[in-house]
Order: C-alpha cells, then structure tokens, then sequence
C-alpha cells in the first residue's frame, strides 16, 4: 500500500490502517483502544489531554490542546462508524485495502480519514512555531444521535475552554459547508387490548391507531414541501418519513402493541416543535378515543434524539477565509447532520470540511480516494501554519 504515494501520505495511511483496524461501532463497542493510541500520540506531541465518558465508562471523548485553552482552532471528528451487519462487503471490513487510486474499509469516509490526516499532519508541523492555539476533539457515538459530544461541550464550557473556531471533518469533498439541517429522530409507542381477529370490536388495534398516526405524519410531510424553501439545498425544504414500523405476533390476533420511528429533517430556521405540533395534538386525539373503550389504553410520541441545524452566520467568516486561503472548496449546504450544530449551539463558529463523499458513507465497500487525504492533508497543514 505504501507505493506511489503523494509526498507525506504514508503517515496517513498508517494511521488510518490503524483506525480502521479499531471497530469502534456506535452504542456497542469501545472505542479507548484506539483512544489511547492517540493518546500516546498527543502526548508525545505535548498536548495537553482531558476524558469525558460515556454512563456505562466503555466509551469516551478525547479532547486535547497545545499552545493553551482559549482561542486557536479546534479539529474535530467522530471516532465511531455504522455497522456492517447485513451488507455484502467484498473485502474485510476492519481491515484496509488499497485497489488503484481508492483504500477501503469501514469509516475510511466517515470519518477516520479525516482523524488520520489530522494525526499525520499534527506529527510533521513544527506546533512551537504556531502563532494559536490547536485543538483536537475525537466523540463517541455521534451516528446514534452525536451523544459524546454534548458531554464534551459541557465539560469544556465548565472549565471555560472555548477554541475561536471549529472545523468538523465530515465528508464534503474538501469544500466548505456552512450550513445543514437539523434533526429530530422520533418514536410512536401504542399500547391497546389484544383480542381474537373475530372479535375485533372487543379490543383496540394497536397496529390502525399506529397507522393513523402515520396518515397524520405523511399529510404533514407533504405540507412541508409547501412551506419554507431554501434552494441552496438538494432538497430545498424539510422532510419528514416513517422509517421503521413493527406491530403484530400472529395474523389472526388484534396487536396490543405496534411501535413506529419516525424522522424530521429540518430546515435552518424552521422551528422543528411547530412542525409536530400536529402530530402530537393528532396522537392525543387519538389516545381518547382509545380510552372511550380500554381506559389503560396509550399513545406515546417522544424524542429519541435531537440535533440543531447549523446555520450560515457571519460569526465563521474569519474560519472559512482562512480555509478558503488554505485550498479548500466552497461547498453548498448539505441535508445530513453533524457535531456542528451543537458547537454553533455551544457559541463556536463552526463549518463542516473534510475529506471524501457522503455517498460512499454507510455503504458496503466503503472507500475515499487517496487524493482527497492528500488534499486534507495539505489543507489543514497550510490552515494551521497560517
């Protein structure tokens, strides 16, 4: 893998092999193994490192910082990755393989190039000779709801650590994105009486009273397409799906339960508890009427997780001149969400920037090309020595 290579890449190879080999998968793997190989990297580097944990203690942030703790730029990314059960992977998932001018494995995408480009490049640069601070974020468990680091941001705000801007390295080809859209990931639990299919007017169905509420959900949906616009997006206005539902244990018995999930992606702007406002008043109608036959009978409509959009301020101008003058691209706004909402959130200019296509994110056979980590590289190496 080592041939052929643009100048100063072996190192981020090297560490992205390393990474790889880690299978830090959201929710059930730890991922302080490879914690602590960047740690002993760091530190070696003279960074200063903080931990903040995760309830269970398996999984953890690393935060560290050279040159001091307020202002200079913080590079940030996510350390875990999806899982590969039920995809049809034609080489070794943990394991990188180059083929012609593309490495492959899980998170080469999203997102341990970006974290191996920062290492390698952090490991060349003089850090002395830096005129600012430098800070490096690694979370856990952001493809489940970016829960790591709402830890980290209250961890840092506590101590008043606060870096002047953030770049998260999500994949965008190397352009610079200053906007997404935000995120609520949402779950429908009912609970009715279950009877025999002949006798369906004793019970309360479970699984019609989950499928109303889809009905309401769907026609919600499609008024969002006549609302708020924005054409600096692929999709120029928020969605709304159902993406998982499950009720039923036999086909001649009334369901008790049915459950369902569903997903809002909002717009910049738009106020995501107006949107379910509907579905919330639509679920406790529903609910009473439930209750006119079976009084235990319940509808539950409740968050799972929450993440803010990140919208384009003038409060980033500084952080996107300086890496449009570092060779990054401009990028337009992109649909998927990120870290870089919270950090907004916690009062950090904040663009997204990092190597690779989102396309190839969370798919079987997932590669970035070698010569957007050699872009990466040269990008942030020049950003930082500015």
């Amino acid at each position: 893998m080592a041939s052929s290579l643009p100048d100063g890449l072996h190192a981020a190879l090297s560490w992205l092999e390393r990474l790889v080999a880690c299978e830090t998968v959201s929710g059930t793997a730890s991922n302080l193994p490879l914690l602590g190989m960047v740690e002993e990297a760091l530190r070696g580097l003279g960074f200063r490192i903080r931990y903040t944990y995760s309830p269970d203690g398996r999984r953890a942030n690393l935060y560290a910082s050279h040159g001091g703790d307020v202002g200079g730029i913080l590079l940030s990314g996510h350390t875990d990755v999806v899982p590969v059960a039920g995809q049809e992977w034609s080489r070794a998932p943990f394991e990188l393989s180059r083929e012609g001018d593309r490495v492959y494995g899980r998170g080469v995408c999203d997102m341990k190039g970006f974290l191996a480009c920062v290492l390698s490049v952090l490991a060349r640069l003089d850090l002395k000779a830096l005129k600012r601070p430098v800070h490096v974020a690694f979370t856990f468990d952001e493809e489940i709801g970016c829960i790591g680091v709402r830890s980290l941001l209250e961890d840092l705000r506590g101590l008043g650590i606060r870096p002047e801007a953030c770049v998260v390295g999500e994949p965008t080809g190397m352009a610079v994105v200053r906007a997404h859209k935000g995120r609520h990931a949402l779950r429908c639990r009912v609970l009715g009486r279950a009877a025999h299919s002949s006798l369906s007017g004793l019970g309360v169905n479970a699984a019609q009273v989950a499928c109303a509420l889809v009905a309401e959900i769907t026609e919600q949906a499609g008024q969002l397409a006549q609302r708020e616009v924005d054409e600096d997006f692929y999709v120029p206005f928020s969605t709304m799906a159902v993406c998982r539902v499950h009720a039923g244990q036999a086909a001649n018995v009334i369901p008790e339960s049915a459950e369902f999930d569903f997903d809002l992606r909002f717009l910049p702007g738009v106020d995501p508890d107006a949107v379910l406002a509907p579905i919330h008043a639509r679920a406790a109608e529903l609910q009473r009427r439930m209750r006119d036959k079976v009084e235990a009978s319940r509808v539950d409509v409740f968050r799972r997780t929450a993440v803010p959009a990140l919208v384009s301020r003038r409060d980033e101008d500084g952080i996107v001149a300086r890496l449009f003058q570092a060779g990054a691209g401009k990028g337009g706004h992109v649909a998927f969400t990120t870290e870089a909402g919270l950090y907004q959130a916690a009062g950090i200019p904040t663009v997204v920037c990092g190597p690779g296509d989102i396309a190839q994110a969370h798919t079987a056979d997932e590669f970035i090309a070698v010569e957007q980590l050699a872009l990466c590289e040269g990008v942030l190496a020049r950003l930082l020595a500015q």
